[in-house]
């Protein structure tokens, strides 16, 4: 890899050691981690930790660019290779899974994907687009309530109850919300309370 133009070597050895002390104690510790124990775990000071990362939300966000890359090509390739219902029912379980080994994302998640501004919405633009253009086929294709967003649907499902997910299945509530954003043969088949 290529150095990056105009930036220093110094510069760079430092972010990288930040974000691989950051992963670290991400994994270990979850989202909410001590985030000046980054700086000392990386060797730094923490004003280099906080050029580099103004807020814990910023070392959040870099960890997970890659994450959010992965659902978003997930998302074109289901899109393009499944049938939409089963590409989107594949895609939500993907998505529902992403947060389950990281203590304390879920809240973060649930938060960035109601505010746009925040650095965490900003680096999984590019997973929502993506999820977007997946739910617009499967609405098109009549298998979806239309009067439902994509945004919407993805802050409910990050914010289902986290005790109840794990790693390696899906969360026992995805089927109930596939199943209640379906389209239905006609207005009334759905009960009012």
């Amino acid at each position: 890899m290529t150095a990056e133009p105009g930036i220093r070597a110094d510069v760079r050895r430092n972010r990288a050691a930040l974000l691989e002390a950051g992963r670290a104690l991400f994994e270990r510790d979850g989202a909410d981690m001590v985030f000046e124990d980054v700086a000392r775990s990386a060797g730094v000071g923490k004003g280099t930790l906080y050029r580099h990362f103004p807020t814990r939300d910023h070392l959040v966000a870099a960890l997970l660019v890659a994450t959010f890359e992965h659902l978003a090509e997930a998302a074109d390739e289901l899109r393009e290779q499944r049938e939409p219902w089963e590409a989107y029912a594949s895609w939500l379980a993907l998505f529902d899974r992403m947060p389950a080994p990281y203590r304390g994302l879920q809240a973060r998640l649930v938060a960035a994907l109601q505010d746009d501004a925040s650095v965490i919405a900003v680096a999984c633009q590019p997973m929502k687009d993506a999820f977007g253009r997946l739910f617009a086929r499967v609405q098109e294709a009549g298998l979806v309530r239309a009067d439902l967003r994509a945004a919407d649907l993805l802050s409910v499902v990050s914010g289902l109850p986290q005790g109840l997910r794990t790693p390696d299945a899906p969360h026992p509530y995805l089927p109930v919300i596939l199943d209640g954003t379906r389209a239905r043969s006609s207005p009334g088949s759905l009960s009012r309370g």
